[in-house]
């Protein structure tokens, strides 16, 4: 009894103490706000401008220390851009909430909701398992296919989040400890790096991308779903495979093969029954959306269109998932909807108040000058630098996109292909287990550390860039087709 209340009293000192930091870190954010209100705009910025570069820090660092939960600094951003008098609350908040890629990505959402509610990402899972036999260096390659292919259409996180009672089932069953396990950190590793790298091939897969498909349209630079999915994907298949053997160079596995066959595998989909009404009707809404996006250029839907029609579709009387809004309303990550909202805001702020452009005329000129091969490079590598300290990849793109489009706009440059590298490297930082969901979720089961992270994530993250560059080149360093 004494025991639990000296531990009950501990707990209540580290959370008063949580408490004061983050109090100290609210206060000091908002002395960054009122410093950069009155401080004087350097030559040939506009006063709206250095306010903003204000709100960013302060937005930033707010991030970075998670001193609000972070959706919620988010919505701060449209309450400190009105208070600070750059943008009024009506028009953040109309373009922001009022931009079109808001609705394609409930849809997403929605979709990655039905896909773990029906039962149809586990069943789907263990079919294509179900190919990978008892060697463990091909059951490691096929969760990271697997995870790579689902998280094209589903959002990382639920990705991770579906394949993780998968892989624990697996790992238990041949009694692999956590920190001691190679075939666990190769597995963990194996379906974050997949959720991540197959997310970043389609706009609907990581929330980066919405963000930077955004922020091109908003440039009056279109790029179908099918242009973005057709740069994209051969780009990080290549850094797939390279990541799947990284995985087992630097982590070999303790074992070669598994110690039981298919049986298992298939007893697990014996025992989940025939397919349900739910399950057929997520993949045929799963199909029809995928069809629809990719044929976009020639049936001339809107994504957003093709989204919402996903929501209704999987809420349809008698046969679809969701019976009730309660369905959506719970599972529904409502907080990265959030923070797509504040990046958009913040994203608007930076190009009218006229920081972006300032930013690329002055900090970025220097990168200007190299030469037009090496430039995705730079920018890839730029972007995975600063973005280190984000805890999310949508907040990474929030901050650097919209520099990134200035800085290539006003340099000749070309739009689209730096600007889907910005957007690619805020995916692609691998260095740090803070800076997504997507890792933090593996990491909290103990199979692998920070140290190893860090070991095969700065050589991905520099294979990353390569690869992007080469990419881009390859595909013609695209400019864009400017919107009418």
């Amino acid at each position: 009894m004494a025991v639990a209340q000296h531990a009950n009293k501990i707990q209540t000192k580290v959370a008063e103490k949580s408490l004061g930091i983050n109090l100290a870190y609210f206060i000091a954010g908002i002395v960054v706000l009122v410093f950069f209100h009155f401080l004087p705009a350097p030559a040939g910025m506009k006063p709206e401008a250095i306010r903003t570069l204000g709100v960013m820090i302060t937005t930033v660092f707010w991030w970075l220390t998670e001193t609000l939960p972070i959706p919620v600094t988010a919505l701060m951003v449209p309450v400190m851009l009105h208070v600070t008098g750059i943008l009024s609350l009506d028009k953040s908040i109309g373009q922001s909430f009022g931009d079109s890629f808001v609705p394609f990505l409930i849809g997403v959402l929605a979709l990655s909701v039905a896909f773990t509610k029906s039962g149809l990402g586990k069943r789907i899972t263990y079919l294509l398992l179900a190919l990978s036999g008892t060697k463990v260096s091909r059951v490691i390659g096929i969760y990271f296919l697997v995870s790579f292919v689902i998280s094209m259409f589903v959002t990382d996180v639920a990705v991770v989040a579906m394949m993780l009672p998968i892989v624990i089932g697996l790992l238990q069953s041949v009694d692999a400890k956590p920190g001691e396990s190679n075939l666990g950190r190769g597995l963990m590793m194996a379906i974050m790096f997949g959720s991540t790298l197959g997310g970043i091939c389609t706009p609907s897969g990581v929330a980066s991308n919405v963000i930077t498909m955004s922020f091109l349209n908003k440039a009056k630079i279109g790029v179908t779903f099918l242009d973005w999915t057709a740069i994209a994907t051969p780009i990080f298949a290549v850094v797939s495979l390279i990541s799947w053997w990284l995985i087992l160079k630097l982590f070999p596995p303790e074992i070669k093969e598994l110690p039981y066959g298919k049986e298992v595998i298939k007893k697990e989909l014996k025992d989940m029954g025939p397919w349900s009404t739910e399950e057929i009707t997520t993949l045929a809404v799963f199909l029809i959306a995928v069809v629809l996006w990719l044929t976009g250029t020639w049936n001339k839907l809107p994504i957003a269109l093709v989204s919402l029609l996903i929501l209704g579709l999987l809420a349809m009387p008698g046969i679809g998932v969701f019976k009730k809004w309660s369905d959506v309303e719970k599972h529904l990550e409502w907080g990265a909807l959030m923070l797509v909202v504040g990046g958009f805001a913040l994203g608007l702020a930076a190009s009218q108040s006229g920081l972006a452009q300032w930013v690329a005329e002055h900090a970025l000129k220097p990168m200007a000058k190299l030469p037009l091969a090496l430039q995705p490079f730079a920018v890839t590598l730029l972007v995975a630098v600063d973005s280190l300290g984000f805890s999310s990849f949508t907040a990474a793109a929030s901050v650097n996109v919209p520099f990134i489009i200035a800085y290539a706009q006003q340099n000749g440059l070309p739009v689209l292909a730096l600007a889907m590298a910005a957007g690619f490297a805020s995916s692609t930082h691998f260095i740090l287990v803070t800076e997504s969901p997507s890792f933090v979720l593996p990491y909290a089961y103990g199979y692998f550390s920070f140290k190893d992270l860090f070991k095969i994530g700065v050589i991905l993250t520099l294979v990353s860039a390569i690869a992007i560059a080469l990419g881009l080149i390859v595909a013609g360093m695209p400019a864009g087709v400017p919107l009418h």
